[in-house]
């Protein structure tokens, strides 16, 4: 991986929302082939290309090193590749394919927009708390400590961004529950 890469991953890994942008548009031609490779169908690819990155959007802080990201990034690829490839049938339908640059700037655009917006719609307090739990990786007890709440407070904040969360970003793959949990 070439230095600015680098650099954007560390600061999307510090949760910087841009940084993660980049680096999703860098790799975004990669992970569609990858997804591709596993569902032999372009747009079933697309749905695991995107379920994949928001999957790494959400866990990028428990990445320890970032030089294993192109790595994790493929075996996040092929796991949501494979779920989704058994959630689909088999493509019926005969379409005209994409290019890949294409393609990759549709599913990048799209999903740097609907975490955008899907941020944008919390409210101030649950957006502290979910940057303080997914983004920088703090303990429910450290939250509550930092900003003077209960952790049962903190808990319900966390509950109720995941839920509008998982409701505005429902189109870009379904997420198991497991997948929110801290």
């Amino acid at each position: 991986m070439d230095v600015e890469l680098t650099d954007q991953l560390q600061l999307a890994k510090q949760g910087d929302v841009q940084a993660f942008s980049y680096v999703a548009t860098a790799f975004g031609a990669q992970v569609l082939a990858w997804a591709r490779e596993v569902t032999g169908s372009r747009h079933t690819a697309e749905d695991a290309a995107q379920e994949a990155l928001m999957i790494a959007f959400a866990q990028l802080q428990d990445l320890r090193d970032v030089d294993a990201f192109p790595g994790w990034l493929r075996t996040l690829t092929r796991t949501a590749a494979f779920r989704q490839q058994r959630r689909k049938r088999p493509d019926t339908t005969s379409e005209p394919e994409v290019a890949a640059e294409q393609a990759d700037a549709i599913v990048a655009g799209e999903l740097r927009e609907a975490v955008h917006a899907a941020v944008r719609e919390l409210s101030v307090a649950q957006q502290q708390v979910i940057e303080r739990h997914y983004l920088r990786g703090e303990k429910i007890e450290e939250i509550a400590g930092a900003l003077g709440l209960p952790p049962g407070t903190v808990k319900r904040r966390l509950h109720d961004a995941r839920e509008k969360l998982r409701s505005r970003l429902s189109g870009f793959g379904p997420a198991s529950d497991d997948q929110w949990r801290g």
